[in-house]
């Protein structure tokens, strides 16, 4: 882009485009995650997380839950979290018990919605392609 050719005008416009893009890549979006019901940790404990590629490996930071309220028989529970989302966080959760495989789900954020991704596989893909 050759700014010579720009007016004075249109390069006010651009310097005010430019900066709402940052404001709004740097706002965050606080979302709400809960299990279903009473959660069983058969595969590991309900979590959300936010994956970051660390080398060529997925890293995991934990966000700490609103608590736990336990469930009758005391080995399952309900949980949820509030967090705070960004502009390309890739978020890992456990939220579901599953029967007979661990039940995670994936997502990347995009314009403050968790646009859904089909597994981690896709989710470390994802955080390559951010670099």
């Amino acid at each position: 882009m050759d700014l010579s050719k720009f007016s004075v005008e249109e390069l006010h416009e651009l310097i005010e485009k430019a900066k709402a893009e940052l404001l709004k890549r740097r706002e965050g979006k606080w979302i709400h995650f809960k299990t279903d019901d009473c959660f069983t940790p058969k595969f590991g404990p309900a979590y959300v997380a936010k994956l970051f590629l660390v080398g060529d490996e997925i890293e995991r930071e934990f966000y700490a839950s609103n608590g736990k309220e336990w469930c009758k028989k005391g080995k399952s529970y309900k949980e949820d979290w509030d967090i705070e989302i960004f502009e390309n966080d890739v978020i890992e959760a456990r939220l579901t018990t599953g029967k007979k495989v661990d039940k995670r789900e994936w997502y990347y954020v995009k314009n403050g919605e968790l646009i859904p991704l089909f597994d981690l596989d896709e989710a470390k893909q994802f955080l390559k392609n951010l670099k």
